[in-house]
């Protein structure tokens, strides 16, 4: 589905610690600090982060105990749909959009743990004018009517399966991230991503979705020796896997892997408990003011490479 002019990316995993929430997290928070031509001048981004994972963690990212309300999540989308009826309005996602950060043109709809419990309702869900696939685009073409300033980009933080939930962010998604890590496991699983998000776009056809790449993270860059050894064992699965990608990817000339590798780096975790993205991180300390550089950077390149993708497949 296409939401306006807005770019919407998944980011999704079937394996939890592979750095999935960070990236989006980090890929929101640097695309908000981007500038974008639009029609003939240049704009700042305005970015939209949704957390689809009970787990919560990219929206702990960005809100402390204070700021962060249990009871204004993504949850109340969904409460609200399971006890409307069609004569009622769907739910106002303004309700529970903030602004975490005054730095950043970056909003969030936070997620909570009652996400766990939505599951199991909505593979009961059902609605005569509405699919259960369909809430969060519903609720999010609402929110683009009474929105004065249009985001540029949607970025969704969906949770380590493929369950109803997920299909609510790959189906009003045009692009899906899949961060892993670069081991002997880096693979696996990734087929049944690619079966599964083929399986939806049959079964949907106003979905589009395609994957627009997959992103090694937590990487170990001093583990020279390993890393070539993997990334080998991913060249092999690749060119198996671009037979599953045929109608997205017409030639094997574009790689699956984005270059650009995102480092396993302790200065994420310092920001983290900050609550805030790499690039709002100011520590005080001079070595670590160092690393974030360095590893902001990564991010930066990160960006770069996705616009260079998005500007290739349009």
């Amino acid at each position: 589905m296409r939401l306006g002019n807005t770019t919407v990316i998944s980011v999704i995993n079937l394996k939890g610690g592979v750095g999935k929430t960070t990236a989006a997290v980090n890929i929101a928070a640097t695309l908000a600090k981007r500038q974008f031509q639009v029609g003939s001048v240049m704009k700042p981004a305005k970015v939209l982060l949704i957390d689809l994972d009970p787990q919560s963690n990219a929206s702990l990212t960005l809100l402390d105990e204070e700021t962060y309300n249990s009871s204004k999540t993504i949850v109340n989308l969904f409460r609200h749909e399971f006890g409307r009826d069609d004569t009622e309005e769907t739910y106002d996602l303004d309700e529970i959009r903030v602004t975490p950060l005054p730095d950043l043109n970056l909003d969030l709809i936070p997620s909570g743990l009652d996400l766990f419990d939505i599951q199991d309702e909505l593979a009961k869900f059902q609605r005569y004018y509405l699919s259960a696939t369909d809430i969060l685009f519903n609720a999010l073409n609402k929110l683009r009517e009474t929105d004065e300033k249009a985001y540029t980009h949607i970025i969704i933080d969906c949770p380590p399966s493929i369950g109803l939930v997920t299909l609510n962010g790959l189906s009003l998604s045009r692009y899906y991230i899949v961060p892993t890590l670069l081991d002997a496991y880096s693979h696996w699983g990734l087929n049944k991503i690619i079966e599964r998000v083929n399986t939806l776009k049959r079964c949907k056809a106003s979905c589009a979705v395609e994957l627009l790449g997959i992103l090694f993270s937590r990487v170990d860059k001093t583990a020279n020796l390993e890393n070539d050894r993997w990334e080998k064992e991913f060249k092999n699965w690749e060119k198996k896997a671009y037979y599953f990608l045929k109608e997205q990817y017409k030639s094997s000339s574009v790689p699956l892997a984005f270059s650009t590798q995102i480092s396993n780096a302790d200065v994420i975790r310092k920001a983290q408990s900050e609550h805030c993205p790499l690039i709002s991180y100011q520590p005080l300390n001079g070595n670590i003011r160092l690393a974030k550089e360095r590893h902001q950077k990564e991010w930066d390149t990160l960006v770069q490479e996705i616009l260079e993708r998005l500007r290739y497949k349009k």
